[in-house]
């Protein structure tokens, strides 16, 4: 299976042109009410109408109901919800993907064990930092632990950069990652050079595992 980069806050068209051109596996949108980089519904629209239609877009939630979920996925066409918060575990028309938070630098997710319990049901595992979109990492090595109880895809976030994804790349071995806050600008939108420095950077590492 080909490891993926998925290039996530996007909030612009051209900004999701420039993540496709240099190569993002996937795209991110955020649609959760708290976060600085949310967007509207209809820009998200307009993001899936200008990107190529193999390209995922993913949207990601906070604590939003299945309904909510949903009905977002259908006026967007978004390919799977990634969800922050509470996690649904029954059936839904699209790819359900759980992010868990890792509260600690050595990590502790609650209620139980280093990075559990894994939500039933999650078409995908993403490991993030404490807080998701502060550009905070975790002690990557303790994907392995979620190696043992999750058979699912893997994927990891928080405080990645070009400068450390190759180290997170190679402490976890996961089959995908994730940034944001690592390729954006001082404007918050994403800047070209730090996009494609992180593409090659992770591409390179995966090669390498």
């Amino acid at each position: 299976m080909r490891r993926r980069i998925k290039l996530c806050g996007v909030r612009t068209v051209a900004d999701a042109l420039l993540c496709a051109a240099a190569g993002a596996d996937e795209i991110g949108v955020i649609l959760a009410p708290r976060s600085k980089r949310r967007i509207s519904l209809e820009e998200a629209r307009r993001i899936r109408e200008a990107l190529p239609p193999e390209l995922p877009l993913v949207g990601v939630f906070a604590d939003a109901t299945l309904d909510e979920i949903e009905s977002t996925a259908r006026a967007v066409g978004l390919a799977a919800a990634q969800l922050h918060g509470k996690f649904i575990s029954q059936p839904a028309s699209l790819p359900l993907y759980a992010a868990l938070q890792v509260t600690g630098p050595i990590g502790s997710v609650s209620p139980a064990g280093p990075i559990g319990p894994i939500p039933k049901g999650a078409a995908r595992v993403l490991l993030d930092g404490p807080a998701g979109g502060s550009g905070i990492s975790f002690a990557w090595s303790l994907a392995g632990s979620v190696r043992a109880n999750y058979p699912g895809p893997l994927y990891v976030a928080g405080g990645l950069t070009a400068a450390n994804v190759a180290q997170a790349i190679r402490e976890s071995h996961p089959d995908g990652v994730d940034v944001a806050s690592g390729i954006e600008g001082a404007d918050g939108f994403k800047d070209p050079a730090r996009v494609r420095a992180f593409v090659a950077a992770a591409r390179a590492a995966f090669e390498e595992l």
